[in-house]
């Protein structure tokens, strides 16, 4: 049994961590104290949108910094993201749960008309340019940016302590800041959020480091439980 208190290292922007945890089972939250340290600040940035007749989205952020809606359709990547594209009011069509997926999932349905990609500067998984290889009138407009922050104080003096530490990554690119910014001292316990994340931080000392089995919300919480149940009997 691990005699120090556990603590949850969030690095997501602040309502993603914070509306990850409130999802968490009280049973992880009731043994854990939870730190978010943002590691990622999401900005709009200004765009030259032209006409389109169907969207693109990969990310929710692309959904709340995109262009209106206007009932039109869009082809989302993951429930989450599905889900705010349709409360906007886009005709939300889940069509992946990764880049992989989604472009084999619209190469296979091949839509009509021109396509727009809403992402954020910094992407993965080349979804336009692949889609436009399969034959498909697809660009990306960049609507928001992903700006790297550094770990607050407080996060860097709680790695820096003896207590274990969870820390769940949601991308490769918070990985890899984060792999970079740390200076532990205090057990980590890592999660990931696919193999690229975990590449990326796999190099920092850690006890466990668990990927998730499909990239989405409900996969990191039961990596965030099972790292829970490895940091208590520690």
């Amino acid at each position: 049994m691990s005699r120090h208190r556990i603590t949850l290292l969030m690095t997501r922007p602040e309502a993603g961590s914070r509306a990850f945890v409130a999802a968490l089972p009280d049973a992880v939250t009731q043994s854990c104290d939870v730190l978010i340290s943002p590691l990622i600040d999401i900005q709009p940035v200004s765009a030259d949108v032209p006409d389109f007749d169907a969207a693109i989205f990969t990310s929710a952020h692309g959904v709340a910094h995109g262009p209106q809606a206007l009932g039109r359709p869009a082809f989302c990547l993951g429930d989450a993201t599905t889900r705010a594209a349709g409360l906007a009011g886009w005709q939300a069509r889940q069509v992946g749960q990764d880049a992989e997926t989604l472009v084999t999932a619209l190469t296979a349905l091949q839509p009509a008309g021109r396509i727009l990609h809403f992402s954020g500067i910094h992407t993965r998984g080349d979804v336009a340019d692949r889609l436009q290889a399969a034959g498909l009138a697809v660009d990306s407009v960049a609507v928001y940016d992903q700006v790297l922050l550094p770990l607050s104080d407080a996060a860097q003096n709680r790695l820096k302590e003896t207590g274990p530490v969870i820390v769940p990554l949601f991308s490769p690119r918070s990985a890899l800041h984060f792999s970079e910014g740390a200076h532990c001292t205090a057990p980590l316990y890592l999660g990931a959020i696919s193999a690229a994340a975990a590449a990326n931080c796999a190099h920092v000392d850690h006890v466990a480091l668990q990927i998730a089995g499909n990239p989405d919300r409900g996969a990191m919480i039961e990596v965030v439980r099972k790292l829970l149940m490895q940091a208590l009997s520690a």
